[in-house]
């Protein structure tokens, strides 16, 4: 049977989750504290045994210009106890049927690892969202160091990432940046920026060992940020075409070849 959750189903839910996705970092509760909803989670039982669940979370996307409603797919997990037995295609399908009733353009997800591009595929789903990641080491030269951002910043934050990414890109709100900040400054490094006569020019989300989003800065401003989290060497993650991070599967045709995602809890 398949239905969406319900308060009642929490222990089942969790222990599920934390079968699947164990974590020592503290973002599972983060998670659950933070961002878990019985109406976007999606299960798969037999009898009264959860087997299986997918979270459905609510995005919109820029496609063609307009701003169209879209499932992000996360946290699809099935108990090892019950795999190969078709569970997930079933979840899946029937989120496809879904969006088809609420009229949503796609269904978007990141694989967790790189097979699992192939597990997708035959859903249709089909690597649409890019990005480049590199190395930065600690030189000698110019630095300029970044500032701490905080909720203040978040009008700069949206106008900064409105600029620069692509324009078929998920789109984010304020409450999505509140979140993020809250994410980053909680369990990561924080997030820092540039600024150019009070404009925010770059931008970096921090976790302690990676920036898992970079845009805008340069070469200096690279450097400042080393310094300023003590690293002599840092892996970014920015814009770019290099490597496939998410899959999109169209529920409508669409004139687009690539887009944008990240920071999707990801």
């Amino acid at each position: 049977m398949m239905r969406f959750a319900e308060k009642g189903d929490f222990p089942a839910v969790r222990a599920l989750w934390e079968t699947c996705f164990p974590d020592e970092g503290g973002f599972n509760d983060y998670f659950f504290a933070h961002f878990y909803k019985e109406k976007y989670t999606l299960l798969y039982l037999e009898g009264e045994t959860l087997v299986a669940m997918v979270q459905m979370l609510p995005y919109r996307m820029t496609v063609g210009g307009l701003s169209r409603e879209v499932t992000y797919i996360y946290g699809a997990c099935t108990d090892p106890a019950h795999r190969r037995k078709g569970y997930m295609a079933r979840l899946l399908e029937r989120s496809f049927e879904l969006d088809r009733e609420a009229g949503r353009i796609a269904s978007v997800l990141i694989p967790a690892e790189k097979w699992l591009f192939d597990f997708y595929k035959p859903f249709g789903y089909e690597p649409f969202f890019h990005i480049s990641r590199r190395e930065i080491t600690c030189t000698a030269g110019e630095r300029e160091a970044p500032r701490r951002l905080t909720s203040a910043d978040v009008p700069a934050l949206a106008a900064l990432y409105d600029k620069l990414v692509p324009k078929c890109r998920i789109e984010r709100d304020t409450a999505y940046w509140n979140a993020q900040l809250a994410l980053f400054d909680t369990l990561g490094a924080g997030v820092y920026g540039w600024f150019k006569d009070e404009t925010l020019t770059g931008y970096a989300f921090c976790w302690e060992d990676n920036v898992q989003e970079l845009l805008g800065a340069d070469d200096a401003q690279m450097q400042g940020l080393l310094q300023t989290l003590g690293r002599s060497t840092l892996t970014v993650t920015e814009i770019g075409s290099k490597i496939a991070l998410g899959v999109c599967k169209w529920h409508e045709k669409a004139d687009e070849t690539a887009g944008y995602m990240n920071l999707m809890l990801n």
